[in-house]
């Protein structure tokens, strides 16, 4: 530590000799050695001996020990500079920014200066806090790449942006090769660029939602095509059930009814053999007793044995019957064999596969080019055309600006009825703001209120980005809608202006058929509308400086104001402070809505109305 400069001690000599720490109360004893006030009183105790720790000389009585001042504050000084500072001086890991003046072993760098284009440690950064013309260097966190900082032909600092060669320059090359350019600063720059990508993350993030919802819905439309073809599936394994057990049924009545056919086949069968046994039982019984009459001899017995056989009762049987008895004589034929109806079955179930395998293919064929089987050579394509139009239908592109707007940036406002004026009043839900006929005393005893105009702010600021916000003014003789710093004063006489730190458009009363915006000491500039707002959209964009007005129900501009100086600046002695202390000098104040009603009309209302994200 002592290498940085001989006038800077040690860092031993600022350490106590008891508690090997920074000396605290920092006291001499006659001897001249220094103690912490509470280590040699200590150590007094303890040893029961008035001597010094290091020479070891004896005092015959306690000596009245003083706090040292002088070596108290140069010992707070070095402490604050980081002489004894373990944690600060420590060397430069992999990843850490060393120091550029350190001849050996290289010390964390504490501070980058940005005019002397090197990075310091401690001990070497003390020059820049004691020489007055390098306290007004400009001292950064440390930075790694410093070279890429500094303009490699002129080697000078990189402080402005060329937007036609799209490049940072420096002070002279606006000399050279940027004489005839329009260079800005590089913080203006910043700003404007961070304004692009902010819009241009905005719109990829609004269409990254539109991808996720697509997602989602793809995946939803899928569970829900699988529940339906679970369904399906199960619909035509019953359908096929019920066919099988139709023909089942079929089957087993086709084989009842054939064998109960059978049955009445055989039964007429048996009826038959029954009569034919007994009519070939007589013609037995009757051959039997002719045979026996040609047995005899006796010519009487024969003749009147045999006209018995011609008796009336058996003539139409034995006489005229006997001729088909006689050779040659045929019985009716009788077949029991029964019918056969394969060949029908046959037919009938082929004629009704056939048709079934008709429509089962039709039906197959009509599956395979629908959407559930697409070819191979076809699927790519297929794909395409599925995604594009889940995504024309799930998400449609804004058709406008102000769309975009209210899709992105809408937030919800809500009135501070703490700051109203007190001839206003603002509803519970503080999204109605109404004018009163008389003032009210006792609200204006709370809260900061505008004192002299009809005003009053958003609970909430914003100190970033982009946002909108929508207010119903239809049936208002006279309103005020826009945003203010939150610095605004509340007992100004007059409107908002930009030079007061307001943005605001107004319809003054019934008399006045035109909009205004205000401009500089109080001025009302009118604009020539062709119809005049019922709803009214504020979109604010604070890194752009842009405040614009839209009528939202005919979807058109009203008036923007632009470059407004929300970002401040500080100058002066705060400025320098800030910049030693390497703290941005810029500040971002809060900007607040702000709303107002005119006229000794109590049907004077603005209504804060849900912003309507439109589709």
């Amino acid at each position: 530590m002592a290498s940085a400069g001989s006038s800077l001690p040690c860092e031993e000599q600022l350490l106590c000799s008891i508690c090997v720490h920074p000396f605290s109360e920092p006291v001499t004893t006659p001897c001249g050695h220094n103690y912490c006030k509470t280590c040699i009183t200590g150590y007094w105790d303890s040893s029961h001996q008035t001597q010094c720790p290091l020479c070891k000389r004896e005092f015959r009585n306690r000596p009245e020990l003083m706090v040292n001042t002088e070596f108290r504050d140069m010992v707070e000084h070095f402490g604050n500079m980081g002489v004894m500072g373990e944690e600060e001086d420590t060397l430069a890991t992999p990843g850490e920014v060393p120091c550029d003046i350190c001849l050996g072993p290289k010390l964390k760098a504490q501070k980058t200066c940005l005019v002397c284009l090197a990075s310091y440690c401690r001990p070497h950064l003390e020059p820049h806090r004691r020489f007055s013309n390098l306290k007004k260097h400009q001292l950064v966190h440390p930075v790694s790449n410093l070279e890429d900082r500094v303009c490699k032909k002129h080697n000078k600092m990189f402080e402005l942006f060329c937007r036609v060669e799209q490049k940072c320059v420096c002070l002279v090359c606006l000399k050279d090769d940027h004489a005839t350019h329009s260079p800005v600063p590089l913080e203006k720059a910043f700003r404007e660029r961070k304004a692009q990508l902010h819009s241009v993350t905005t719109e990829i993030k609004m269409i990254e939602n539109a991808k996720s919802r697509s997602i989602k819905e793809i995946q939803k439309s899928v569970e829900q095509s699988k529940r339906e073809l679970e369904k399906e599936i199960a619909d035509i394994a019953e359908v096929f059930t019920a066919l099988v057990a139709s023909l089942l049924r079929s089957q087993a009545e086709l084989t009842e009814l054939i064998r109960e056919k059978q049955k009445a086949a055989e039964k007429r069968a048996g009826d038959q053999v029954t009569k034919l046994e007994r009519e070939a039982g007589e013609l037995r019984r009757r051959r039997s007793k002719m045979e026996n009459l040609l047995q005899t001899e006796d010519h009487l017995s024969l003749l009147q044995g045999c006209p018995s056989l011609y008796s009336p009762a058996h003539t139409e049987d034995l006489i005229d019957p006997l001729s088909h008895f006689t050779p040659p004589f045929t019985l009716e034929p009788f077949d029991i064999k029964p019918q056969s109806h394969v060949g029908t079955v046959k037919k009938a179930v082929a004629e009704m596969e056939k048709t079934l395998n008709n429509e089962m293919q039709m039906l197959i064929h009509e599956v395979r080019l629908s959407d559930g089987c697409v070819a191979v050579g076809q699927l790519d394509v297929a794909k395409s055309a599925m995604r594009n139009e889940f995504i024309r239908e799930v998400w449609s592109p804004p058709q406008d600006k102000l769309m975009m707007i209210q899709q992105c940036d809408a937030v919800d406002v809500t009135l501070d009825a703490y700051t109203a004026n007190s001839l206003l009043t603002v509803s519970e839900d503080g999204k109605q703001l109404r004018f009163l006929q008389s003032r009210q005393f006792l609200t204006a005893l709370f809260g900061r209120k505008f004192e002299f105009q009809p005003l009053v702010l958003g609970r909430d600021g914003f100190s970033s980005g982009r946002f909108y916000y929508e207010v119903h003014v239809r049936g208002s003789t006279g309103w005020l809608v826009g945003v203010v710093k939150e610095s605004i004063k509340r007992e100004m006489f007059g409107l908002p202006t930009p030079e007061l730190g307001g943005w605001t458009l107004l319809k003054h009363t019934e008399q006045f058929q035109d909009v205004y915006f205000t401009g500089r000491h109080n001025n009302l500039h009118p604009l020539q509308l062709r119809e005049r707002p019922q709803t009214v959209g504020v979109f604010v964009d604070y890194e752009m400086g842009q405040v614009s007005f839209y009528d939202v129900e005919n979807r058109t501009l009203i008036y923007t104001y632009s470059g407004c100086p929300f970002i401040e600046t500080t100058s002066g002695l705060k400025a320098f402070v800030y910049s030693v202390a390497g703290t941005s000098v810029h500040s971002r104040p809060k900007l607040y809505p702000i709303f107002g009603v005119f006229g000794d009309d109590s049907n004077n209302v603005l209504q804060i109305t849900p912003v309507a994200h439109a589709t």
